[in-house]
C-alpha cells in the first residue's frame, strides 16, 4: 500500500512538471509583445512590403484595444473587440474587432453594425504611404499573403472598387468583380465595371472585357481589354489615341494621334499628326521642358501639307503651310544681371485658315515674336542687349524681321563730380556725358519667300553710335537750360545719287518719272557733331474754391483746379563745317528748273547724322487737373475723400521757325475723366490752323484769314467704357442701408398681408414670402453673379473735302453664373458703318461633378461654328469623351 502511494506520488509530480513547462510556453506566447519567426522567402504584397533578410530576424507584434483582450491558451488564439489595433513591423491594421490565430499565423478583422445597420469600425490596412479600408480582412504573418472583401483603393485620380481582392507575393493583386471610376461620391456616377483585373501598384492596372456604366445603367461600349496608366512623379512614354471626324473638303480624318515620349525629368516630346481622305496631312513636334530655379518654356513646329478640290479639275490646289510657337523663361535667380527670353509666334498666312480651330487665331491677324538676351555688369554703367524681332500681318502676308538687333549703352555719368564733395556743387560738376550704339539688320519680305535666299536681297543694315555731353542748368524754380554737343556717327551699306532724266519712263508707275536713282552698295560712314540747346519753362498754377463756408452742409467741400502750362524752346544749328561732306546734294526735278535737296544716305535704317538745315521749334502745351472733396454718403468718419472730375485735359501745339510753311502744327487736345468710378471717358481732336483750297488741299494761309473760323477739325475720336454688373451692384450697395432702416416696417406690413390672406392660417399652408432675402419694398433680391463690359467707340476723320464716320458698340466679357455648378459667357457687338452685329459667341459650361459639359455658339460671322463636349475631369480618362462640333471645315 505505501509502494503504491509513493508511486502515485512520483507520477503526480512528473505530471505538474509538465504541465508547468506547458504554462510556462503558453505564457511566452500570450505576452503583450509577441515574436514570430519570419520566412526567409520574399513575402512583399500589393503595397510594397519590404523583402525580408534570410537572416531570420524576429519581429514584434503588438496589439492593444478599448474594451476586450482575450486570450485563448487552448486554441492558442487572441480576440480583440472595440478599436482594437495591430502592429506588425510598418503594418499597421485596425478594425472594430480581430481575431489571431497562432498555429495558422492568420489575422481577422471585421466591422460591427450598429443598431442603425451601419458599419462602424471596419478595417483598415496600412504600410508606409498605403492604406486602404474594406469590410473584411485576412492576413497570414508568415506568407504576407491576404484575402480582402469589398476594397476601395486610390489609384491615381481614380477610385478602385473590388469585391475580392487577393494580395499576392509578387506585389502586385488580383481582383474580381470591380470597378474604377474617377468619381469620388459614394455611389459613383459612372464607371468601368471589370470583372477580373490585375493591379501593379503605382504602374497599372490591366483587365479583360468591361463596359461602361453610366448612373447604374450598363450601356454598350464594351472594351476587349483595358490599360489604365497610374500617374507617378515620373512620366511614361506613350501612344495617343487619335480622334475620328470628317470635314466637306478634306473627307474623313483621324487627328492629334500619335506619340508621347517622357525622355527624362527636365523635357518632354510628342509627335502627332493629322490624315485626310484627300491626302491632306499635318505633322506636329512638341516639347515641353522645366528645370526648377532655372528656365522653363515649349517648342512647337507643325508642317502642313493641304489638298483642296480634285486632281485634274480647276478647283485643285496643293499647298504647304507651316506654324513655329517658342517660349523660354528663365528663373531671375538663375544668372544675375543676364537674362534671355524667348516668345515666338509665326506661321504662313494660310496655315490658320485651314488648320486652326481656335477664334483667336482668326481674328488677330497680326502675330508678333521676339528674342533677347541683356546682360549688365553690376558697378558699372555698361549694359548690352540683343534681340531678333518679327512682326507678321496675315491679312497682307508681310513680314518684318530684325536679324539681329544689339545696343550697347554706357549710362550718364559725370565726369567733372567729386565723389566725396558736399554742399553746394559747382556748375561744370554737373555736366554729364553718355555713350549708345545700336546696331541693325532688317528684312521686309513676304511670309512664302521667309525661308527663301530672295530674303537676302531685301535686308538693309545699319550702324549707329551717339555721345551725347550736356549740361542742365536751373537759373529759378520750374526754369530749366540745357546745352549739349552730340557726336553722331553713322554707317550705312548703301547710298543713293539722283540725276535728271526727262526721258525716264517707269512701267510699274506707267508715266514719266524724271528723277532716277542710282544705288550704290558698299560700306559708307557719316558723321556729324550736332550742338544743341533747350529751354522749358513749366509753372504750376492752382485754384480752390471752398464751399465749406457757404454751404456747411453740403457734401461737397472744396473744388480744386490745377494748371500746368509749358513751354519749350530748342534750337539746332548747321554747322556743315563740323560733319562729313557732301552728305546733302541737289538734283533737278522740271524744266523750269525746280530743284530738291536730298541726303545721299536716304532709304537706310538710320538717318544722315546731321541735319540738311538749322532747325528751331518751339512747343507749347497746357494741362488742366479738376478734383474735389466729397463726404460719402452717410459718412462718419467726418474726412471728405477726393475724387477727380477731370483726370486730364490737354491741349498741345508748337510752331516751327524755320519752315518754308505750315510752320504751326496742328492743334491736338485729350481729356479723359471717370465717373462714378466706373464709367470711362476719353476724348481726343486734331484742329488744323490753316485753310484749304476748293480742292480740299490744305493751303499756307490761315483759316481766320478765309473768315471760315479760328480752327478746321481734322480729326476726332471718342470712347466710352463701364462695367455695367458694377453700376446694378453699386446700385444695390446703396439701398442696402434703407433696406435696413425699412426692414422692420417691410416686414411687419408682410406679416399682416399674409395673414389677411384665404387660407392663411390652414394647418400646413406655406406663407407667400417665408423665405428668401427681400429688398426695402419686400421684392425678392436678384443676386444672381454676373459681370457684363460695354464699350464704345467713335472715329472721325475729316480728309480734304471727305470724312469718314466710323462707330462700334462692343459687349464683352460677359458672364452669369447661373447656378453654383453653371455658367454663361457671351460676347457681342455691333458696327454701325457696316450696319450688322459683329461676331458674337455664346458659351455654357456646367460642373457635372466628375464630368464637364461645354457648349460654344458663334452664330454669326465668318466663323460660324458650334460645339458640344461631355468629359470625365480626371486626365487618366481623357480618352473618355462625346464631341460634337461643326464650323466651316466639318461636313456633319
Amino acid at each position: 500500500m505505501y509502494f503504491f502511494t509513493e508511486k502515485r506520488l512520483v507520477i503526480l509530480f512528473l505530471l505538474l512538471v509538465q504541465s508547468f513547462s506547458l504554462f510556462a510556453q503558453e505564457d511566452k506566447q500570450v505576452t503583450d509583445t509577441l515574436l514570430i519567426q519570419k520566412d526567409s522567402v520574399r513575402t512583399d504584397t500589393v503595397l510594397k512590403v519590404r523583402k525580408p533578410s534570410a537572416s531570420g530576424i524576429e519581429s514584434k507584434i503588438t496589439y492593444k484595444a478599448a474594451e476586450l483582450i482575450k486570450r485563448d491558451l487552448i486554441n492558442k488564439r487572441f480576440i480583440l473587440v472595440k478599436n482594437a489595433v495591430i502592429n506588425y513591423g510598418d503594418l499597421e491594421i485596425k478594425a472594430d474587432s480581430i481575431v489571431i490565430n497562432m498555429n495558422t499565423n492568420l489575422l481577422y478583422a471585421i466591422g460591427r453594425k450598429d443598431t442603425t445597420g451601419k458599419v462602424t469600425g471596419k478595417p483598415s490596412f496600412k504600410q508606409g504611404t498605403n492604406e486602404f479600408a474594406s469590410d473584411e480582412l485576412t492576413y497570414n504573418f508568415k506568407t504576407r499573403k491576404a484575402i480582402i472583401k469589398n476594397i476601395v483603393t486610390k489609384q491615381d485620380a481614380g477610385l478602385l472598387h473590388s469585391a475580392f481582392t487577393k494580395l499576392l507575393e509578387d506585389g502586385t493583386s488580383n481582383i474580381s468583380r470591380s470597378t474604377y471610376s474617377t468619381c469620388d461620391a459614394d455611389t459613383p456616377h459612372f464607371y468601368i465595371n471589370l470583372p477580373k483585373a490585375r493591379v501593379y501598384p503605382g504602374k497599372k492596372i490591366i483587365s479583360g472585357p468591361g463596359n461602361l456604366v453610366l448612373e447604374g445603367i450598363p450601356l454598350p461600349l464594351i472594351i476587349p481589354f483595358g490599360f489604365f496608366p497610374i500617374q507617378t512623379k515620373r512620366a511614361s512614354s506613350g501612344l495617343i489615341i487619335p480622334r475620328y471626324g470628317e470635314e466637306v473638303a478634306r473627307g474623313f480624318s483621324l487627328t492629334e494621334g500619335g506619340y508621347y515620349f517622357a525622355i527624362n525629368d527636365y523635357f518632354d516630346l510628342s509627335l502627332t499628326g493629322n490624315i485626310y481622305a484627300n491626302g491632306s496631312w499635318l505633322g506636329t513636334a512638341r516639347t515641353d521642358y522645366k528645370k526648377l530655379y532655372k528656365y522653363s518654356g515649349n517648342f512647337m513646329f507643325s508642317y502642313a501639307n493641304n489638298i483642296a478640290g480634285h486632281v485634274g479639275l480647276a478647283d485643285y490646289n496643293k499647298s504647304s503651310n507651316y506654324k513655329l510657337g517658342w517660349t523660354f523663361t528663365q528663373d531671375p535667380k538663375a544668372s544675375p544681371g543676364s537674362r534671355f527670353s524667348a516668345s515666338v509666334n509665326m506661321s504662313s498666312s494660310g496655315y490658320d485658315r485651314t488648320n486652326s480651330y481656335n477664334v483667336n487665331d482668326h481674328v488677330n491677324t497680326q502675330r508678333q515674336s521676339s528674342i533677347s538676351y541683356s546682360k549688365s555688369w553690376d558697378g558699372t554703367p555698361f549694359n548690352l542687349s540683343i534681340s531678333a524681332n518679327h512682326m507678321q500681318n496675315m491679312k497682307t502676308k508681310s513680314v518684318n524681321l530684325d536679324l539681329p538687333q544689339a545696343n550697347f549703352n554706357i549710362s550718364r555719368i559725370y565726369p567733372f563730380k567729386s565723389k566725396n564733395s558736399s554742399g553746394t556743387s559747382k556748375w561744370y560738376e554737373e555736366i554729364q556725358i553718355s555713350y549708345t550704339a545700336t546696331l541693325d539688320n532688317q528684312i521686309a519680305t513676304k511670309d512664302s519667300l521667309l525661308f527663301t535666299s530672295d530674303i537676302w536681297k531685301h535686308m538693309r543694315n545699319g550702324f549707329k553710335q551717339d555721345i551725347p555731353l550736356s549740361l542742365l542748368i536751373r537759373p529759378f524754380q520750374n526754369f530749366s537750360i540745357s546745352p549739349s554737343l552730340t557726336y553722331s556717327g553713322v554707317a550705312f551699306t548703301q547710298k543713293i545719287v539722283k540725276r535728271y532724266d526727262p526721258t525716264n519712263f517707269d512701267p510699274i508707275q506707267n508715266k514719266i518719272v524724271p528723277v532716277v536713282n542710282d544705288t550704290i552698295h558698299g560700306f559708307f560712314y557719316g558723321q556729324a557733331v550736332n550742338p544743341s540747346i533747350s529751354m522749358s519753362f513749366n509753372p504750376q498754377i492752382f485754384g480752390l474754391y471752398d464751399f465749406s463756408e457757404t454751404r456747411p452742409n453740403s457734401r461737397l467741400q472744396s473744388i480744386r483746379h490745377v494748371i500746368k502750362p509749358a513751354i519749350g524752346f530748342n534750337f539746332i544749328p548747321s554747322l556743315s563745317g563740323l560733319s562729313s561732306r557732301n552728305m546733302y546734294r541737289q538734283v533737278q526735278v522740271d524744266t523750269i528748273p525746280n530743284y530738291l535737296k536730298y541726303s545721299i544716305y536716304d532709304g537706310n535704317i538710320y538717318p544722315s547724322p546731321s541735319l540738311a538745315s538749322k532747325s528751331g521749334n518751339i512747343s507749347f502745351s497746357l494741362v488742366n487737373i479738376v478734383e474735389a472733396k466729397v463726404f460719402e454718403r452717410n459718412d462718419t468718419t467726418g474726412k471728405p475723400k477726393k475724387v477727380k472730375l477731370i483726370d486730364n485735359f490737354s491741349i498741345n501745339t508748337s510752331y516751327n521757325i524755320f519752315a518754308d510753311k505750315f510752320k504751326w502744327a496742328p492743334v491736338t487736345m485729350q481729356i479723359r475723366t471717370t465717373l462714378m468710378k466706373n464709367i470711362g471717358i476719353s476724348a481726343n481732336s486734331s484742329f488744323s490752323l490753316y485753310g484749304t483750297d476748293t480742292l480740299g488741299i490744305p493751303v499756307n494761309s490761315f483759316l481766320l484769314a478765309q473768315h471760315k473760323g479760328l480752327m478746321r477739325l481734322t480729326n476726332f475720336g471718342a470712347s466710352v467704357d463701364f462695367s455695367l454688373s458694377d453700376l446694378f451692384r453699386k446700385d444695390k450697395d446703396k439701398n442696402k442701408s434703407d433696406a435696413g432702416n425699412t426692414q422692420n416696417n417691410t416686414s411687419q406690413s408682410s406679416q399682416v398681408f399674409q395673414d389677411n390672406l384665404p387660407g392663411a392660417n390652414m394647418q400646413g399652408q406655406t406663407k407667400v414670402g417665408a423665405a428668401g432675402p427681400k429688398d426695402a419694398y419686400g421684392y425678392p433680391v436678384f443676386n444672381v453673379p454676373w459681370t457684363l463690359n460695354v464699350s464704345y467707340n467713335l472715329s472721325y476723320i475729316k480728309s480734304g473735302l471727305r470724312s469718314t464716320l466710323t462707330q462700334s458698340l462692343s459687349i464683352g466679357n460677359g458672364s452669369i453664373t447661373l447656378t453654383k455648378k453653371m455658367s454663361a459667357t457671351f460676347t457681342t457687338g455691333y458696327d454701325f458703318t457696316a450696319k450688322k452685329i459683329t461676331m458674337t459667341t455664346i458659351g455654357l459650361t456646367r460642373d457635372l461633378h466628375c464630368w464637364d459639359m461645354s457648349i460654344n455658339w458663334i452664330p454669326n460671322g465668318p466663323m460660324t461654328s458650334w460645339n458640344f463636349l461631355l468629359k470625365v475631369k480626371a486626365a487618366v480618362l481623357g480618352d473618355l469623351k462625346y464631341e460634337r462640333r461643326k464650323d466651316y471645315h466639318d461636313s456633319y
